[in-house]
């Protein structure tokens, strides 16, 4: 009879393996309720996340999908210049303005300084609804410095959302710029979620013109026969428009609501059960940020952070090394990109967790602008991510303690200097 039993028992590594799966599942609940308390409607399930590590192509897809737009059009951008990149996306929404469908665009005033009056004033033509957030003008309404909205979405129906690193510029652009095109990390998401970025572009539209948008959201699922966003190959290789990933959008609303980037990467960093990988271009975190990392490598967490050696902010490059000595002390690993300007914003969490989106580990994103990120709880996601982690550690340099031999001697002053000014954060 004994033997009858342990015959039918399930194996030992079945057995061992489903309390994994059943912790993990518990673990998983414990972020959501944490960090879905902010803006948006908490997690959302079935949708479907592709993940674009090349600007051609990211602006590709999202072309495309303004083209597809059947309700309409939101998009809120740091920079939107009016280089070709910009300038073929001023086109194609001024062309869907023309067919009748609502198209809002919200820029930057000091993301898109550069920008060429005339293109706003041809997209407005055109019927498209421009406007510009917190215009550096103290007699206008709403100006200011600080609290910037650094997001990069553009939300389609409500249906298909874009978000990422990404600006509207020739610098993500091979074909414009080659091999010294910027690396950075965009996705797109199709399902319920993009219901959540919409949300954030709504309260975004409200603080900027006091006007209230009601839409009643596209059909969903929609019909991928119908919809044009998706490419014949898409469309064979999926039956309909219901994905498999869990997500959770979590956006800050700058200094009005500052707490939900903190909280995301806090969450994150304490719950971290094994690993950390962390791609982040602008490394300048308050005194609680570098306190999580410091506790989550305490108990063991492999914290692995890539940063660029050289930015395209050159006093946050040397904000960042002031750190240096502390967290290689702590024992976190620090590589340095050595090729094309580094911008991608992303996090990896035990191999199961992939976060993706514009905000920075830093002060301006974690306390005064508007942010935005997406947490997808997907294997497939967080390898995808793993395998470009690969890649960029092939152009990359391992950050060892004697760093400062490779600096000059004024660099290393400024290292010191911003270190001083870091620790009062």
């Amino acid at each position: 009879m004994n033997d009858h039993r342990l015959e039918k028992s399930p194996p030992v590594t079945k057995r061992v393996k489903k309390r994994l799966v059943r912790r993990l599942a518990s673990w998983k609940a414990r972020i959501e309720r944490e960090i879905s308390g902010g803006q948006t409607g908490g997690a959302s399930e079935g949708n479907n996340v592709d993940l674009y590590f090349d600007g051609d192509q990211a602006f590709t897809a999202m072309l495309e999908a303004i083209r597809s737009a059947r309700h309409y059009v939101h998009l809120e951008m740091y920079m939107f210049l009016s280089d070709q990149t910009g300038k073929a996306f001023a086109n194609t929404l001024s062309a869907k303005a023309r067919e009748g469908i609502p198209v809002r665009v919200i820029y930057d005033a000091i993301g898109s300084l550069e920008t060429d009056k005339m293109q706003w004033a041809d997209m407005r033509d055109a019927g498209v609804s421009v406007v510009e957030y917190r215009p550096v003008a103290f007699w206008r309404k709403r100006s200011g410095i600080l609290g910037r909205n650094h997001r990069k979405n553009l939300i389609i129906d409500g249906a298909i959302a874009f978000t990422g690193g990404m600006n509207l510029t020739d610098e993500w652009s091979a074909e414009q710029k080659g091999d010294s095109a910027w690396r950075d990390t965009q996705c797109r998401i199709i399902g319920p979620a993009a219901l959540d970025f919409n949300k954030l572009f709504i309260d975004s539209w409200q603080y900027a013109t006091e006007e209230r948008i009601f839409h009643r959201p596209g059909p969903l699922p929609l019909n991928p026969d119908e919809h044009e966003a998706y490419s014949l190959e898409t469309r064979q290789q999926q039956t309909n428009y219901h994905g498999s990933s869990r997500c959770i959008v979590v956006g800050s609303l700058g200094l009005r609501n500052s707490r939900e980037i903190r909280r995301l990467f806090s969450v994150h960093l304490a719950r971290a059960k094994t690993s950390i990988k962390m791609t982040m271009p602008y490394f300048v975190p308050p005194k609680r940020l570098r306190q999580a990392l410091q506790r989550s490598k305490k108990r063991g967490v492999n914290i692995n952070i890539l940063l660029p050696r050289d930015s395209d902010v050159k006093v946050v490059d040397w904000l960042r090394e002031g750190l240096y000595p502390e967290l290689l002390r702590w024992g976190i690993t620090l590589r340095e990109y050595l090729g094309p300007v580094l911008h991608a914003k992303t996090m990896v969490v035990d191999d199961q967790i992939a976060i993706v989106g514009s905000t920075n580990f830093d002060i301006l994103s974690v306390v005064m602008n508007r942010e935005v990120a997406i947490v997808i709880f997907d294997e497939k996601s967080a390898a995808e991510l793993n395998r470009q982690w690969q890649n960029d550690l092939t152009l990359s340099e391992r950050v060892t303690s004697d760093w400062e031999g490779i600096r000059p001697w004024w660099r290393l002053l400024f290292s010191k200097i911003g270190c001083f000014l870091i620790r009062r954060l």
